[in-house]
């Protein structure tokens, strides 16, 4: 029996596989092989789909498919082609590659590139490159399953009210671009004051807010290649991205952000404020809902595991609350000590 640690160890497996992980070792043939040596080849193994051609330096240059193989090279036209093309080489009847793809592609890019195929080609079996050479295959439809596989372990993390990836699937984005060497900047957004907001306006408005600026970071991180959105739970959210692109992916997250303040507070809108009760349960004056954008680079700290880069950012989170409740706006607070 699997116990839980084992379970999460193999859902993150399956979350990280590149399409050379899942490829199968297909022995491939020569473009001088002999054309009765592959009919053979296909008679002794009924599911083997297709048989890559290599040259002398293990480079892909040509395939034979199965059935097409078959109906035309062995069957032929009348039925005498295995006579009329038995002392041939695979060179004379080998078609061209329909699709090669690079080891360390993700499932999603490979099942992009399967779908642009012309239609003719498009259940052939994937040949899969490593280092410019020949490495496996696999076929279209172990791809769907692993894919299929991969967005079922995606929603069990999901958070329900977003959509968004949770607490798993964040630690192992981090902890891959930590191990892959990766310069990322880490941002930390959550909602200021937002405990009061859902105790006044109540935790369907509450809900509302936190579904909105999950989209809105969403739909903004699409636009920077290399972003990663997750929800950590509540009004917290993260998001990876490259150095460079942080400040203006959360100066865009705010601006969209405060563009739905009027349909978060109504009429307090016009007033700017409401009045709520604190922690204490004491009355008090709250202004409207803002964001804390806290950013922690690797550019600045030498980051070593997901559990170090949490105990680094408790301390800029809390400067970026401080520095918002002081100036009573959305701020966005990057780190520039370097270790």
């Amino acid at each position: 029996m699997i116990n839980k640690v084992e379970q999460n160890k193999n859902e993150l497996i399956i979350l990280d596989l590149s399409i050379g992980e899942i490829a199968e070792r297909i022995p491939p043939i020569t473009s001088k092989t002999n054309i009765n040596e592959a009919f053979l080849r296909f008679m002794k193994d009924e599911k083997l789909s297709l048989i890559p051609v290599i040259d002398e330096q293990e480079r892909v240059i040509g395939q034979l498919n199965r059935i097409r193989f078959l109906e035309k090279t062995v069957l032929g036209k009348y039925g005498y082609g295995i006579h009329l093309n038995s002392r041939k080489c695979v060179c004379e009847v080998m078609e061209k590659p329909s699709l090669i793809v690079e080891y360390n592609l993700t499932l999603e890019e490979v099942s992009i590139l399967v779908q642009s195929r012309a239609i003719d080609n498009i259940y052939d079996d994937i040949i899969v490159n490593k280092d410019d050479k020949y490495f496996g295959t696999i076929s279209v439809n172990i791809l769907l399953n692993a894919i299929t596989q991969k967005a079922i372990m995606l929603a069990k993390e999901a958070n329900p009210l977003t959509g968004l990836p949770g607490n798993w699937v964040i630690q192992r984005e981090i902890e891959k671009r930590i191990l892959n060497k990766q310069h990322f900047d880490t941002v930390y957004i959550d909602i200021n004051n937002f405990k009061p907001y859902n105790d006044h306006y109540g935790f369907s408005r509450g809900d509302r807010v936190i579904t909105v600026l999950g989209r809105i970071i969403y739909e903004i991180s699409k636009n920077y290649k290399g972003t990663f959105v997750g929800h950590i739970g509540g009004d917290d959210f993260i998001l990876l991205s490259s150095c460079e692109d942080s400040l203006q992916i959360c100066e865009k997250i705010i601006e969209s952000f405060e563009s739905y303040l009027p349909e978060f507070h109504g009429d307090d809108f016009i007033k700017g404020y409401y009045i709520g009760k604190n922690r204490k349960e004491e009355e008090k004056l709250f202004g409207l809902l803002s964001l804390s954008c806290a950013i922690v680079s690797t550019e600045m700290r030498k980051i070593t595991s997901y559990a170090h880069l949490a105990s680094i950012s408790a301390d800029v989170k809390a400067e970026a609350k401080r520095r918002s409740k002081e100036q009573k706006k959305s701020i966005v607070f990057k780190e520039r000590r370097n270790d």
